[in-house]
This record gives C-alpha cells, structure tokens and sequence, in this order.
C-alpha cells in the first residue's frame, strides 16, 4: 500500500458519515443532529477525540465536509 493511499480520504458520501479530512476520523454533529457544524467524538482527555487519535483539529468545528472551519473559510 502506497503512502497515497493511507493519507488521502475519499470525497464524502452525502448520505454516509461525515470524517475528518484531516485523519479520516467520523465526526459527530455538534447539537447530535446534521446542522452543519461537526467535530470530533469527545473524550475526557484534553488534545484527543474518543478513538485515542490526536489531530491538530481535535477541537475545532468542523463543516460538512470535514474541514476545520478556519480551513474551509481560507480555501
């Protein structure tokens, strides 16, 4: 498997979850419904989500599709 591969994620599916463009992560919607604003699972400890990973973008809001919004308002 090339590097490629392993650090480039597909284009968002509109009817499946949204995931972090940054490390691939499913994010959550930030009232629990799809609102527009999406970040990362919580988890009690500071700098990572749920799943233990520790992305740059762990707490920022996040658009639908998967962008930090600081990110997204840039490009």
């Amino acid at each position: 498997m090339s590097d490629y591969s392993v650090s480039q994620f597909s284009t968002r599916d509109s009817a499946g979850p949204v995931t972090c463009s940054a490390c691939g992560c499913r994010l959550v919607g930030l009232s629990g419904l799809l609102d527009g604003a999406y970040r990362h699972f919580p988890s009690m400890k500071p700098g990572q989500d749920a799943r233990g990973c520790k992305p740059a973008c762990v707490g920022a809001l996040h658009d639908h599709e998967g962008r930090a919004m600081a990110e997204a308002a840039a490009a």
